[in-house]
């Protein structure tokens, strides 16, 4: 989903943008408990097969949570992706963070920084202070061989429809059948507000767990998308769970699935399913795109 872009950084702005991610904190609603599950489970599937996820799963546009797909991944083993080791292999590279709420939010900024300097804010949060910073939607692992060879492209990432509509503009996919890889890091809380993308996702947990909530396409209507434009693929209702009923009337008793992903586990994201997602404790994800 679209994002701002990230603010240039000259040499002296590098330190005021470290210091920017280490402001005062913001509180956050959702984050001060974890969700409880209340809708549909996602169907559960341990190493399916090629035929069967296709047939089943991508074919028809229904999600899927998958066991054993990056078993084996260093980054689940050897080269665990602790926060001193990210400190290690890519600490001197500068990376785009988040900062505010989410990219919805009226406080929302981004910076350019150090990742040493984003490892240290994300252990000042893990103790309960300073500003909310968030990774995301990030090609890290273009910029970083050594984390590239943490991981494995599952091999579902292969597969394709052959009536499936091109990406229809989506900035992030250059050509249809590109896969894009993106990493996600950030402590608890940090949300990605309710929208949907316009590829196929498999989003892989190597550290922490996340609240996914998952609405079908069917019911798009129903979740009151921003009129065209940057945000058209997001919903204007912020966090399902405190949706204003008299600004959206429409969207009490709309179904749902809903997970909790956890290490090792990965979920299948069909094209257009509008999704939520809030992370239970500092986490790292990373997402395989393509159409």
């Amino acid at each position: 989903h679209p994002r701002a872009a990230p603010a240039p950084a000259a040499s002296a702005a590098a330190t005021a943008a470290a210091s920017a991610v280490s402001a005062s904190a913001s509180a956050s609603t959702s984050a001060s408990a974890h969700r409880p599950l209340r809708g549909h489970p996602a169907p559960r599937l341990n190493r399916p097969s090629l035929a069967y996820f296709f047939n089943e799963h991508m074919s028809q546009s229904q999600p899927a949570l998958l066991e054993g797909a990056i078993d084996g991944w260093p980054s689940m083993g050897a080269r665990r992706w602790t926060l001193p080791y990210l400190r290690r292999a890519a600490g001197h590279r500068t990376v785009p963070v988040e900062l505010g709420e989410h990219y919805l939010s009226l406080d929302f900024d981004e910076q350019l920084v150090r990742l040493s300097d984003f490892v240290d804010q994300l252990e000042r949060a893990e103790e309960g202070g300073g500003r909310r910073a968030y990774l995301a939607q990030h090609a890290l692992f273009d910029q970083v061989p050594q984390l590239r060879d943490d991981i494995a492209v599952p091999d579902y990432c292969s597969l394709s429809l052959e009536e499936e509509d091109e990406a229809e503009g989506e900035a992030e996919v250059a050509v249809a059948g590109e896969l894009r890889i993106n990493a996600w890091l950030g402590p608890k809380g940090t949300v990605s507000p309710l929208h949907y993308d316009r590829y196929h996702n498999l989003l892989a947990q190597v550290v922490g767990s996340k609240y996914v909530r998952l609405y079908s396409p069917l019911h798009s209507d129903r979740l009151y998308p921003h009129p065209p434009g940057l945000h058209e693929v997001s919903s204007r209702i912020l966090d399902p769970d405190q949706a204003d009923e008299a600004a959206f009337p429409l969207f009490d008793g709309t179904p749902f699935i809903d997970l909790l992903l956890r290490e090792g586990e990965t979920l299948y994201i069909p094209p257009r399913w509008w999704h939520f997602v809030e992370a239970r404790e500092t986490s790292f994800s990373v997402s395989f795109w393509w159409s």
